[in-house]
């Protein structure tokens, strides 16, 4: 009975312990990690943070933006040294994140941060969760109608 009693009372511990424990709140649900991923993108775009930006774009990205190319990491990507033609500093208004198992789609609003240019873009930004975190996969870019 004593053995009984000792295993209930460890249980109850533990039990006690698991409730009392509190989800870590940086972690976050999905949709605000996307959205977080996307602004981290935006900022490491205005601020040529190419080590940020080589986290954040996968190394098989495909996209397209204001030309007939499919482009690739290394177009929106530069090597080191070498001249890059970055975004302005951006915000992102408005998005809409769905998640399909480890792949994440958000579609937003991009609003140009400069009053002196002003301006948005439309953008559908594809995500996918990888051992690393979530890295963008795809994305379109278009000039949003003023």
């Amino acid at each position: 009975m004593k053995r009984v009693m000792a295993v209930f009372g460890v249980a109850l511990v533990f039990c006690a312990l698991a409730l009392m424990a509190k989800p870590n709140p940086s972690s976050g649900n999905v949709e605000d990690q996307i959205v977080q991923t996307e602004r981290a993108w935006l900022a490491a775009e205005a601020s040529d943070d190419l080590p940020a930006l080589r986290r954040i774009v996968a190394d098989d990205f495909i996209g397209t933006a204001f030309g007939p190319n499919v482009l690739t990491k290394t177009d929106i990507v530069p090597p080191e040294g070498a001249s890059s033609n970055r975004m302005p500093k951006s915000s992102l208004h408005e998005s809409t994140v769905r998640v399909y198992g480890d792949t994440a789609v958000l579609i937003g609003d991009v609003v140009n941060d400069d009053p002196k240019q002003p301006g948005s873009l439309r953008v559908t930004t594809v995500f996918q969760k990888r051992p690393q975190g979530w890295q963008m996969i795809a994305a379109h870019l278009a000039k949003a109608a003023e």
